[in-house]
């Protein structure tokens, strides 16, 4: 053969070395595998494509009979920005994984957020008497303080996580970064110019924007439930504690404590208690083990069952020993080409390596969430505030993991990462609100501040859980078994991250203030 493209005679020199000397004297060690199978894959897109298109058509139903003409207009922007996302991922030949799907969902939430944000705000200013031009041109205004703040913080998230992340954590920093950049795009230039094309023409005397006056008179008072709020929070932490203390503890899927994972297809289906008894002896290598004892159980529907084995032998070899086993001893229930749907085999030092990137990547965000609201709003407290906040959803989220026996995957590290996302966005929200009134309104005291600020805010945090929970509700019912455990995590970090904005974040940053004051008056 030929070998042509060498640059100089030295190097055509040194090639013909290296291939006379043939292969190197090293092993070829297999630390990480992974296989989906033809019929898995196949499952998953159709599942993937159904769940995506029934939650886009809840949202965009919900937004019409919401917001009327403007939830029309807030839709086009929100599919547009899909497309969007889509074209960009194709731009770099990105391969859409679980984490990614977790990236847009919070990208889906935050999009209609940010509309969410724009609405309400033109209807205050409606209510408050404004021209509807007017009123629009406030709206979009006094808008984009919070939704800069929200998305930047997020965007920073990120970006940490993009640069710290290994491959399925990048894809949702990759996901989530370009879906912020096009929702920003779309909230404050389409929708713009679409109601500046409404507009334009006549000065309208009305706008097509939902119930103005819904949630316009709410006098709730937040603060002076806080000791109820922290009391639920300690709560469900302790059980959360109990449970991974002394109960199921925090258990480790494939991903960090590495072994052998196999989904198998049989039709017909077999029993788990005979597929155990075909296990007492598999070959590994030159030796026989007996993994009879390892975690095996139907997975979805009857023919379908999980084989997860902590054994580690060289590459695959304990997979190949279970596959030869049970091939010979269900023959009649196997169909070549549809039978092995999934097959990972993870190292211990990857699932260390995956483990430490993870928390770190987790604490340099807060780090850089924490100075960014310190220099935003001029001070550390409300920086630190947000913080107790994500560290609350976040231990919360793990602790009812826990007690509920889900596995710790990376799709649900992706769910948790998205959890810190939402939460925090949810929180600057109403402390953009606070900053704001404290210039407006400061007669009443902060504590007074903070109630009105969180009543101001509640319409546009209801709306946007629940458009969110809808989309993760559909996932979870179409999404399959497979995503399961990132659904169940990911409905579960969306209200308590609602939760914490108003009960832990706002009395936080109130009691942070009070000790302030305190202090300042010694």
């Amino acid at each position: 053969g030929i070998i042509t493209g060498s640059g100089t005679q030295e190097e055509a020199k040194a090639l013909s070395i290296v291939l006379r000397a043939g292969a190197l004297p090293a092993e070829v060690e297999i630390i990480e595998d992974r296989t989906v199978g033809p019929s898995l894959g196949r499952d998953s897109i159709e599942q993937g494509k159904t769940a995506a298109i029934y939650s886009m058509v809840l949202v965009v139903i919900f937004m019409v009979l919401y917001y009327r003409a403007a939830g029309l207009i807030a839709d086009c922007a929100l599919l547009l920005n899909m497309l969007f996302i889509m074209a960009v991922l194709a731009g770099f030949h990105a391969t859409l994984t679980l984490p990614g799907i977790a990236g847009i969902i919070l990208t889906i939430g935050m999009a209609v957020d940010a509309n969410v944000l724009i609405f309400e705000r033109i209807r205050e200013e409606l209510r408050s008497g404004k021209t509807v031009r007017a009123a629009i041109d406030s709206g979009y205004g006094h808008a984009l303080s919070a939704i800069i703040d929200a998305n930047v913080t997020t965007f920073l998230v990120g970006i940490v996580l993009y640069q710290f992340g290994t491959g399925p954590i990048r894809g949702f920093a990759l996901t989530l970064c370009i879906g912020i950049i096009s929702s920003l795009f779309t909230a404050f230039f389409v929708t713009r110019t679409i109601f500046e094309l409404i507009t334009r023409k006549s000065e309208q005397s009305g706008l097509s924007i939902g119930p103005v006056a819904l949630f316009s008179n709410l006098n709730i008072r937040f603060l002076s439930l806080r000791n109820i709020g922290f009391g639920t929070s300690a709560a469900v932490l302790l059980i959360g504690i109990v449970s991974i203390l002394g109960i199921n503890g925090i258990r480790q899927g494939i991903d960090f404590a590495g072994g052998t994972l196999l989904e198998l297809h049989f039709d017909p289906a077999v029993k788990v208690e005979d597929i155990r008894s075909q296990l007492g002896r598999v070959p590994v290598g030159d030796a026989e083990i007996d993994l009879s004892k390892s975690e095996i159980k139907q997975f979805g529907s009857e023919n379908d069952i999980l084989i997860r084995v902590s054994e580690s032998g060289a590459g695959t070899e304990v997979a190949d020993g279970i596959m030869g086993v049970l091939k010979a001893g269900f023959t009649n229930s196997i169909e070549e080409m549809e039978w092995i749907r999934r097959q990972e085999k993870v190292g211990p030092k990857i699932g260390s390596e995956l483990s430490n990137a993870a928390v770190r990547a987790v604490l340099v965000a807060l780090a850089l969430i924490l100075i960014y609201m310190a220099w935003r709003f001029h001070r550390f407290l409300y920086g630190i505030a947000a913080v107790v906040a994500l560290f609350h959803d976040v231990l919360i989220t793990l602790g009812l993991l826990s007690l509920f026996d889900i596995e710790i995957t990376l799709a649900v590290v992706a769910a948790l990462l998205a959890i810190v996302g939402y939460s925090l966005n949810d929180t600057i929200v109403v402390f953009d609100r606070i900053r704001e009134n404290l210039h407006t309104a400061r007669r009443q005291g902060f504590d007074g501040t903070v109630n009105q600020s969180i009543n101001e805010c509640l319409s546009r945090t209801l709306i946007t859980s629940a458009t969110t929970l809808m989309a993760v509700l559909v996932l979870m019912i179409f999404g399959g078994e497979v995503n399961r455990d990132f659904t169940i995590t990911l409905m579960i970090g969306v209200v308590v991250g609602t939760y914490s904005s108003v009960f832990v974040a706002s009395p936080v940053l109130y009691l942070g203030q009070q000790r302030a004051a305190a202090k300042e008056a010694d």
